[in-house]
């Protein structure tokens, strides 16, 4: 039997009576999902609420280094594809499109329509101009006087042709961020013709491989300045950066990093700059990245409020063999416990990478997580302001020495008050912490009364095992130093892939070896025969460590936790985990 598919008139026309009633009936459908979703919990949220909402989702993406352009729509503009009561509210907020990046022509037209004349935030990165790239900045720059927050990453050769499109005043401009790549050996000169230099509203102020005239007036109503990979022939010098600084009084964060030069000739001949310390009574946060005479330098001629947080990186200096004694009084003066002005310190925090030696102090309890500048580098350095660390120091050696480890945390330690501290984490990745003699951290650490938490990451255990035992009889020394318990508050030590003695374990004997788990034992046994228990041990990631071990320190210790990692490979498990383990 044929079917006969062609279309007649009579059919089409039927097709059509039925596409109009179902057009009837989906609108009163939509209108009744439209009243439904309105009882929905977060379609009765407030108009403004649901905006701050989108405005931060849209702001995230701004401040993400990671994405510089948009092909499209904004990341954001599918919050207004969702519902009609999402989009009503989308394109009711002029300010959620006001975050502009590389965009196409349409786009950029759309989303400059949307902000209804609202100030504008403009972020370029780019590594060559296309076609697509020069429509958006002629879009964006045709009218200056609404930019507030401009960021342009730029190589050298195309930054000029930008930067003198950019001549007419910017009265809105609040911050400024210019980033100039491929800067070869000389940073760039940013011209004086830039906004013609009418920039009222700036207040925060960052260049990367660029500079400007230290002496510019655009410097003086600044509330934030950073400089950061300033070539060494365009660093200003110490007069001219505190010069500068004199006639920014509302500053409040200030980020000098590979911005100083080396200031040899200033601290040898030992004298001031200044008739009287430059005083920045505003400043919140203050980061220096330099090398060590520089930062002597600075920090001797710069007094900061109590409440600053400091975040000091001293690069080893290549014409100048540093004592870091002049370091000293300045963090002295910083931890100054004699007034009720000065920060208690209740973390210490060391790290030992060759051929470095961090340090970083904080007032809060628990707090080992810090990153350290010369592990992480910039990218980590400003991730914990507003934490309660008053000071992080670094400190870059061009070559560890045990004698330079001891003098340098010895004179710290003994600089700066410790009698409230409560956790101490020593993090090593070389060997240096191999040979550090237990007497060190004994008179090192042995009087501090309060400390309760030690934590010991990627090191041997051979030097911190006698420290954690009570004294003998016979250790008149350490009795004398350090009194007959090391740390007698201690409730929790936590050992992070430590290394154990491995043929300690086989022989279970003791032939000047003291790094073992065996020996951990008997620290922690002999602390709870004086009364003075551990209460918890953490053990992760250790290798030569068994369970009969385990077993053992369980009956000394009052809770251990262990990840069950036990050695470094399959064919020694035998032989630490027999009977002669204890």
């Amino acid at each position: 039997m044929e079917t006969d598919t062609t279309s007649t008139p009579a059919v089409a026309e039927a097709q059509a009576r039925i596409d109009a009633e179902v057009a009837l009936l989906r609108l009163p459908i939509c209108a009744l999902l439209t009243r439904r979703n309105a009882l929905s919990p977060v379609s009765r949220l407030p108009h403004e609420i649901l905006a701050m909402i989108f405005l931060y989702q849209a702001y995230s993406f701004y401040q993400d280094p990671r994405y510089s352009s948009t092909w499209g729509a904004p990341p954001w503009a599918n919050i207004s594809y969702i519902c009609r009561h999402w989009r009503d509210v989308a394109l009711n907020t002029p300010s959620l499109w006001s975050f502009l990046f590389v965009s196409p022509p349409r786009w950029t037209k759309e989303l400059l329509s949307r902000t209804k004349m609202l100030p504008l935030r403009i972020r370029i990165n780019v590594r060559y101009w296309s076609r697509e790239e020069m429509i958006f900045l002629e879009q964006v720059t045709t009218d200056v006087t609404r930019i507030q927050d401009l960021s342009l990453k730029l190589p050298r050769s195309l930054a000029e042709g930008v930067f003198s499109k950019l001549s007419t005043p910017a009265q809105l401009l609040h911050t400024l961020r210019l980033f100039v790549t491929k800067s070869g050996v000389e940073s760039m000169l940013v011209p004086d013709t830039l906004f013609s230099r009418e920039t009222p509203a700036l207040r925060t102020l960052e260049l990367y491989r660029c500079h400007i005239s230290w002496s510019s007036p655009t410097l003086t109503s600044l509330t934030s300045l950073r400089l950061r990979d300033i070539a060494l022939s365009s660093r200003p010098t110490m007069t001219e950066l505190l010069a500068m600084l004199c006639h920014i009084p509302d500053l409040a964060h200030l980020y000098l990093e590979d911005a100083l030069s080396g200031a040899e000739h200033i601290l040898a001949s030992q004298h001031s700059l200044l008739s009287e310390c430059l005083y920045l009574p505003r400043l919140l946060r203050l980061a220096v990245v330099a090398p060590f005479s520089a930062v002597v330098v600075f920090l001797s001629n710069v007094t900061v409020p109590s409440k600053t947080e400091l975040r000091i990186c001293c690069r080893h200096d290549t014409k100048f063999t540093p004592t870091y004694a002049p370091l000293y009084p300045l963090l002295q003066q910083r931890f100054n416990t004699t007034s009720d002005v000065g920060p208690v310190i209740h973390t210490l925090n060391i790290k030992t990478t060759e051929p470095d030696v961090g340090i970083v102090l904080s007032t809060s309890e628990r707090d080992c997580d810090v990153p350290f500048y010369s592990m992480y580098g910039q990218r980590h350095l400003h991730e914990e302001w507003d934490r309660g660390i008053p000071l992080k120091l670094d400190i870059e050696f061009e070559a560890v020495s045990t004698k330079c480890w001891f003098r340098l945390m010895g004179d710290i330690c003994d600089t700066i008050p410790m009698v409230h501290l409560r956790t101490l984490a020593h993090f090593a990745t070389t060997n240096l912490s191999g040979p550090l003699p237990s007497w060190f951290f004994e008179v090192t650490f042995g009087n501090l009364q309060e400390l309760r938490f030690i934590k010991l990451s990627q090191l041997h255990m051979q030097a911190w095992i006698p420290a954690l035992s009570p004294a003998l009889c016979q250790d008149e020394l350490r009795v004398k130093s350090c009194g007959d318990i090391f740390a007698p508050a201690l409730a929790e030590l936590q050992v992070t892939a430590v290394i154990c003695d491995y043929d300690c374990c086989r022989r279970g004997v003791c032939e000047g070896c003291d790094g073992s788990a065996w020996h951990l034992h008997e620290a922690l046994a002999r602390r709870k025969a004086k009364g003075h228990a551990l209460k918890k041990l953490v053990i992760a990631g250790s290798i030569y460590v068994s369970n009969t071990q385990v077993e053992e320190l369980c009956k000394v210790v009052d809770e251990v936790d262990w990840d069950g990692y036990t050695e470094a490979s399959s064919d020694t498990s035998s032989s630490i985990d027999g009977e002669d383990a204890f």
